[in-house]
């Protein structure tokens, strides 16, 4: 009788090895998948907290730099008004002695009304001075675009693009030019009529 044969494993006790169940195999990676999946949310919620906290800290960053940008702007708000009160506390001198000149002109003392504008200038001068204001350089300079306004261009013994009057005087302090002076320049000198040919 030819027949299959069915080979059947033994263990090393010599015994018939159990056959492998593959419902046992599947039992055995359900096993292993709970760890990896309880890996994984440990994973996941260290990232979400990870995610929080630095949220948080943004959150925490931009409120600081908010208040920092408002802390700025009062402080920036204050120096100016601050200055400003200089200023003016400065410039209330000047007020005192331009009244003092007007009532002398209604006394017709007019002497003091003089003396009296001439101190409220050199006042008004030397406040501008410590302030650290300068007349711009004009009469005989050459024209700058930069710190001069021509308003008249006109032929004059001096060369061309030479500065000639002074219209309204400027000033600057420092590099920055608070007025530009407004004055006439040389378009150079007149051309003779004999000197044509």
């Amino acid at each position: 009788m030819t027949g299959i044969s069915k080979r059947i494993p033994i263990d090393g006790d010599g015994q018939p090895a159990a056959a492998e169940d593959p419902s046992a195999a599947e039992d055995a990676g359900e096993i292993t998948q709970p760890a990896e999946q309880a890996q994984l949310e440990a994973e996941v919620e260290a990232l979400r907290h990870e995610r929080d906290v630095l949220a948080d800290r943004e959150i925490r960053l931009r409120a600081e730099f908010e208040n920092f940008r408002r802390r700025a702007s009062r402080e920036a708000l204050e120096a100016r008004e601050r200055i400003q009160g200089q200023l003016l506390a400065d410039l209330l001198p000047v007020l005192d002695n331009l009244e003092r000149a007007l009532d002398a002109a209604e006394h017709h003392d007019e002497g003091k009304v003089l003396g009296g504008v001439r101190m409220t200038r050199d006042m008004f001068v030397e406040l501008l001075r410590r302030a650290g204001v300068e007349e711009i350089e004009t009469v005989g300079a050459a024209f700058d675009p930069h710190v001069h306004e021509a308003v008249v261009v006109r032929p004059s013994d001096e060369e061309e693009g030479v500065v000639t009057a002074v219209l309204e005087r400027g000033f600057r302090q420092s590099d920055r030019v608070l007025r530009p002076a407004r004055v006439a320049v040389s378009s150079g000198p007149a051309e003779s009529a004999g000197g044509r040919d």
